[in-house]
């Protein structure tokens, strides 16, 4: 049997950050801790200069960005036939924009939420962190 460390290669900061920008959907996960559990949360978002971008309605998320929390988002990929993937995961503080200009620019953004609903406030994710494996 194949030693399934080997297959398993980390991704550089760029790499983590190309994927990102570019894969679609543009569909992750926004993991972080809701009245001392972990929530994860399936989330629309868009990635530019090592900032994502989200729209929300208000609630979970909502109030871990008012409370300026440290999150944790997680993109992947994978295809089942070929038994290959990656995944990446980026860490940084979320915030609501508030700022005029910067919710003139979000506003801008390809951000079209898959869920229903007034999804009417922008969030933040500085990432000061990725870290992300590939499988092959």
């Amino acid at each position: 049997a194949m030693d399934a460390n080997a297959r398993l290669t980390p991704l550089s900061t760029d790499e983590c950050h190309e994927l990102l920008e570019t894969h679609r959907p543009r569909l992750g996960r926004l993991a972080f801790a809701d009245g001392g559990r972990p929530l994860v949360l399936p989330v629309n978002y868009v990635a530019e200069s090592r900032v994502l971008w989200f729209r929300t309605a208000p609630g979970s998320k909502l109030l871990a960005a008012l409370r300026m929390q440290e999150v944790t988002f997680e993109l992947d990929h994978v295809d089942t036939t070929w038994e290959q993937g990656w995944s990446v995961l980026a860490f940084g503080r979320l915030r609501m924009v508030t700022d005029d200009d910067e919710l003139e620019a979000a506003r801008r953004l390809p951000l079209q939420p898959w869920a229903p609903g007034d999804r009417s406030h922008h969030l933040r994710l500085d990432i000061d962190r990725v870290s992300g494996r590939r499988l092959r």
